[in-house]
């Protein structure tokens, strides 16, 4: 069966399985980008808000510190064949540990992945999927800025993505992908650059010669690159931090260290959420946005969220202030992936492992994204002894699109699975949720991100 459709450019509107009035209570469940966008989605539209967050604050745990970038020409979903075997490393040398290999969980998640990635057209249909939803995302994003401007400042901004390539073929291969041509039909084509206008678009860059005599690998094989201009970056903290202060003005009542014990399910519905203080909040409906704690608090509903940790890791590095400053996020498959942060430091991020729930910082795999960078950047741009490390859990999907929308039960709805790219697809999986439970139309299928698509699992 054929699960690609016929690509269009004019938007066609769904409404499907809406509720017949807008609800005029909700209880956001995470406090972290994705319960805390879903709240102030909500709030505008006239809801009561609360949010029930199990840490001491908002975004404590994977919108605590990430890789900064907003990536919207990245979206791709990791279950495919195609990706995994163009990928030489990440993906392609993921890591397991016995903890994840003891874990039933995890091989229902591993079964259900690997059936994405190789059944014919449904790895197409997840990269659509996931390219719709960082479309609807970007348009979401800019009309919050538009409307909210420094009141929910990101800090740093980059100017794009420059994508550095070192074999012609894969260069050529690129601008002829369907991910190249979803956004080319959409009016966000990607510019193919030349290694010279690479280095004019960032000085930073290392030049063909610069580590040619020495043991690094540098850029002396680079053939060309590509420039993706609907791409940013900021720091996730700084915007959580703004977001909640904006949901408060909003009337979002924020409930810290309160974790749920359990829900007073009645007659297909959720009456009630206890927390482990004992004390009962109710509400019209219920949003479970808890990231890799998705399967735990679903299972406490009976519900099937097939969500996994996957483990990244990170590094911060100051660079040279007598060296031109990193205005672009820059990625190559040799040298991973970076971006501007602050006023003068670096950020880049990689590793995938399945390592269960282990949420341990680990500097060492931090020092080697530095090592495999380095080579990206002139000699003495990097002041790698005065890095910083964190390590963070991705709530990757199954099928690795994020589910979104009603569940089985009447009235809880998901918002979770977004994966290494949740900040990317905040915007439009909270404002697509918001449209969901108000009974909006909107510009998604809701079929495509339903909760209720693993029922066979």
């Amino acid at each position: 069966m054929n699960l690609v459709r016929k690509k269009i450019t004019r938007t066609i509107f769904y409404s499907v399985g809406c509720p017949s009035e807008k609800p005029r209570t909700a209880v956001v469940i995470g406090g972290g980008v994705l319960g805390l966008s879903t709240s102030l989605q909500l709030a505008e539209r006239g809801v009561q808000v609360t949010l029930l967050e199990a840490n001491s604050g908002p975004a404590q745990v994977a919108s605590y510190l990430n890789g900064a970038v907003i990536v919207p020409s990245m979206a791709a979903s990791w279950a495919s064949a195609t990706v995994i075997a163009k990928n030489p490393g990440e993906l392609k040398t993921l890591k397991v540990s016995f903890s994840a290999l003891s874990d039933i969980n995890f091989w229902k998640w591993s079964a259900w992945f690997w059936y994405n990635s190789l059944w014919p057209g449904r790895a197409e249909y997840n990269h659509e999927s996931q390219r719709l939803l960082a479309l609807f995302s970007r348009k979401c994003m800019m009309e919050e800025f538009s409307k909210y401007g420094s009141r929910l400042d990101m800090g740093t901004k980059s100017e794009g993505t420059l994508k550095v390539y070192y074999d012609k073929q894969d260069l050529d291969e690129f601008l002829n992908s369907t991910q190249a041509m979803f956004w080319k039909e959409r009016g966000l084509a990607f510019k193919k650059l030349s290694p010279e206008e690479c280095f004019e678009l960032e000085p930073c860059l290392a030049s063909l010669d610069d580590w040619k005599h020495s043991d690094v690998s540098g850029n002396e094989d680079l053939v060309g690159g590509v420039l993706c201009s609907m791409d940013t970056c900021g720091d996730i903290a700084t915007y959580s931090t703004n977001l909640e202060k904006l949901c408060k003005e909003k009337g979002v009542k924020f409930k810290y260290s309160s974790k749920v014990e359990s829900f007073d399910l009645q007659a297909d519905q959720v009456k009630s959420v206890k927390l482990e203080s004992g004390e009962q909040i109710s509400g019209d409906v219920y949003i479970l946005a808890v990231g890799v704690k998705s399967q735990e608090l679903g299972s406490k509903l009976g519900l099937n969220l097939p969500v996994y940790p996957l483990k990244g890791h990170l590094a911060t590095v100051p660079y040279s202030d007598e060296l031109p400053k990193l205005k672009r996020n820059i990625y190559s498959l040799k040298h991973g992936l970076i971006c501007p942060i602050g006023s003068g430091s670096v950020r880049m991020s990689g590793i995938v492992e399945a390592v269960g729930y282990n949420f341990t910082v680990e500097p060492e795999k931090g020092k080697s994204l530095v090592e495999k960078a380095q080579g990206m950047l002139k000699p003495g741009f990097l002041r790698e002894d005065q890095s910083s490390f964190h390590s963070c859990l991705r709530p990757v999907c199954c099928d690795d699109v994020a589910i979104l929308g009603r569940s089985s039960i009447q009235n809880v709805y998901i918002n979770t699975g977004q994966g290494s790219k949740g900040w990317t697809f905040s915007w439009g999986s909270s404002t697509f949720l918001a449209q969901l439970i108000c009974g909006e139309e909107t510009d998604l299928d809701p079929q495509r991100y339903s909760p209720n698509r693993f029922k066979v699992m």
